[in-house]
């Protein structure tokens, strides 16, 4: 009796830490950590149009597999488990596998994105007939996935509350792990000069058009304004076309529980460059200072809305905080939302109202 009650309670501490383990992956990335369906596709994917040319800048033909370090036969809770607990901290950790594994089963898996670097990012439009104003809509995921792959919550919902505002709507679904910086960032850039391009098709002011990103997609935001706008990151081999030489000027950015820095997630280095760069302890902490926005705050000319949660476990506080500090140091205009012991990922009722009012304002300034 006494050896069933002991294996009772082994099983129960057991059960009770996986329990704990779901619970975080879940709060951490706002994902069902069992997985999704092989095959769910993206919130009306049937939308989508996509933003580059003949030529995808940083593409190729080549297999994303032997870049990756994709380790025995993945399991999708296990993998996102994985994920979700080693692209968090301050501390550098050769993560490349969990990360790279977790990739490998939820998008190329999932059938989000391609085996080989030939992926074709696009936009999901939401539009309105009477609208002048647009916002481009950037999904989180750590760079390990994107939410919009098989959720809803980081995308298609946001685009109806813009909708319902008044305000167009574009999701963005851009490349990420394993393409490495700057090619995500210049998804972002290509989305902004693809609608100032086509701003006469879909009824938008080309200055009237702001961009809204969730965690990874908040670096997004906040690394494209700081960091790209205005350069010429691409690849010496791409051919420029004529959208690539429209102005990429946006009118507002926000950040929502946003990652503004990897100092407090630094294995997720391994998700956006160069793996034997992060292993390097002098390029890591030349990366670490180069993508450090608080750091390279240089767009006091935008007006910016920044919301997080005191209890984020995912990010944490200190990224948003001194990116707020570095702005209102500059005299930009900077709008905060404290939402008081939320965690990674809290709902829209934390912020939405807030943002909406906002933004309607930058818009009706211009």
């Amino acid at each position: 009796m006494k050896i069933i009650k002991k294996i009772a309670k082994i099983v129960g501490i057991i059960l009770a830490i996986l329990a704990l383990m779901i619970g975080f992956g879940y709060a951490t990335l706002e994902i069902n950590p069992f997985g999704h369906k092989p095959g769910k596709p993206v919130a009306d994917i049937e939308r989508k149009v996509e933003i580059w040319g003949e030529e995808v800048a940083g593409n190729h033909s080549g297999s994303k597999l032997d870049d990756m370090n994709i380790k025995g036969n993945p399991n999708k809770l296990l993998a996102t488990l994985k994920f979700s607990a080693n692209i968090v901290g301050e501390e550098y950790k050769d993560n490349e596998a969990a990360i790279d594994t977790f990739t490998y089963v939820h998008e190329i898996g999932g059938g989000y994105e391609k085996s080989t670097y030939e992926d074709e990012p696009y936009l999901i439009p939401y539009t309105m007939s009477d609208s002048d104003s647009a916002v481009i809509v950037i999904p989180g995921g750590g760079y390990g996935y994107k939410e919009m792959d098989g959720g809803t919550a980081e995308g298609k919902d946001i685009a109806e509350s813009l909708n319902k505002a008044g305000i167009n709507a574009f999701v963005l679904h851009y490349r990420s792990n394993p393409y490495e910086w700057p090619i995500p960032q210049l998804d972002v850039q290509r989305t902004v000069r693809y609608l100032r391009y086509h701003a006469n098709d879909y009824g938008i002011h080309p200055d009237k058009i702001g961009l809204i990103g969730f965690s990874a997609g908040g670096f997004q935001t906040g690394s494209f304004i700081n960091l790209i706008q205005g350069g010429s990151l691409f690849p010496d081999s791409y051919q420029l076309d004529v959208i690539d030489v429209v102005e990429d000027q946006v009118a507002s950015a926000a950040m929502i529980y946003p990652a503004l820095t990897y100092r407090y997630n630094v294995p997720m280095l391994f998700a956006s460059f160069n793996d034997d760069d992060v292993r390097n302890p002098e390029e890591r902490k030349e990366l670490l200072d180069q993508t450090d926005l608080s750091k390279h705050f240089r767009t006091a000319n935008i007006p910016q809305f920044i919301a997080y949660g005191t209890n984020d476990l995912a990010v944490g506080v200190k990224g948003p905080q001194e990116y707020i500090q570095s702005a209102r140091a500059a005299d930009a205009d900077v709008t905060v939302i404290v939402a008081e012991g939320q965690n990674h990922g809290f709902k829209q009722e934390h912020y939405m109202s807030d943002y909406l009012e906002w933004v309607k304002k930058v818009f009706d300034s211009l």
